[in-house]
């Protein structure tokens, strides 16, 4: 993208250099002249070294184009971290977590993940921590202090139950949008909400009645299926028949808030999503005029092709 498009059009003056350059050419003599030793004038004159002739004037016509480019004002995609929105991790610590078909098991591999993810985001970038079993629990607001976030994940105990909503709405109570009773009508969400489970909600508040009040508040709702197949899930000793993973039930809370379900099989898997997400949620794409970068470019090109020149004009000497 450029500011000014229109003097894209400078770069017609290229061809026209490269005309003039070729007529400044030295041409062949047209009159030969004998020389009694043939052999010491071959060595005289050299082997020719076509690339070595042309590459000063590369360089140059290389440079005379990006300072054209620069004119027009290039923009650039660029990656920038993104401190106004205000993350909530919600982690499941029922028993069924205590399930090793994910090495070393489903809880270490899930802090493990969420360690990972407080690690890779920005200086500055609001993150906090909620968990829930039977019931709900904050353990950390949301912070730009990513340690102590860490040290609350290191913390994390398990029970019994799996009380989605709760922890849907622990999050949302911790969040800046969720503290007021005024929904939020602005059109970039304040806070995100990244939650992650193994199994099915049987305790507390309807996951979707939940979801259905987070997106009242404009937050959208990342969710994470921890788990292998719904067979072996029901045949694990942590996972008695009706406690399989619910996938469909988040996916429905995403679509809900107008997030995104991932489904993860593997620790591998599960840390590719929780980095995934904290490309997504925690930096964001702005265009950047990048006209001063593609001007120095070309004074390097220009200096390079004097060097170059000058180099070659005193090796001739």
């Amino acid at each position: 993208m450029f500011i000014w498009p229109w003097a894209l059009a400078l770069l017609a003056l290229l061809p026209l250099l490269i005309w003039i350059y070729r007529r400044g050419l030295p041409r062949p003599a047209r009159a030969a002249a004998i020389h009694p030793d043939l052999a010491l004038l071959a060595r005289a004159q050299g082997r020719p070294h076509p690339v070595r002739r042309h590459l000063p004037a590369a360089l140059y016509l290389g440079a005379v184009g990006l300072a054209l480019l620069a004119v027009s004002r290039p923009q650039a995609a660029v990656p920038l971290p993104d401190n106004r929105t205000a993350i909530m991790l919600v982690l499941d610590v029922s028993r069924s977590m205590r399930a090793q078909d994910i090495e070393p098991s489903r809880f270490v591999a899930a802090q493990q993940a969420a360690r990972n993810f407080v690690k890779s985001l920005p200086p500055g970038t609001r993150v906090g921590l909620a968990s829930f079993a039977g019931s709900s629990l904050l353990n950390s607001p949301p912070t730009s202090r990513h340690e102590e976030v860490l040290a609350a994940i290191d913390g994390l105990t398990l029970g019994s139950s799996t009380a989605i909503g709760d922890g849907l709405l622990e999050a949302l109570k911790a969040l800046p949008a969720g503290s007021t009773e005024v929904p939020r009508t602005d059109q970039r969400p304040a806070a995100a909400i990244v939650l992650l489970s193994d199994g099915r909600n049987n305790s507390g508040v309807d996951p979707l009645q939940a979801a259905s009040r987070v997106k009242t508040y404009g937050i959208r709702v990342y969710t994470v299926g921890l788990g292998t197949s719904g067979e072996s899930l029901r045949s694990d000793r942590w996972n008695p028949p009706g406690r399989s993973l619910d996938a469909a039930t988040l996916k429905q809370i995403a679509t809900t808030t107008g997030g995104r379900y991932y489904g993860a099989s593997s620790a591998t898997e599960l840390n590719s999503v929780y980095r995934e997400m904290g490309r997504s949620l925690a930096w964001s794409v702005e265009w950047r005029e990048v006209s001063g970068i593609v001007g120095a470019l070309a004074g390097l090109l220009l200096l390079g092709s004097l060097g170059l020149s000058e180099r070659f004009t005193r090796r001739l000497q």
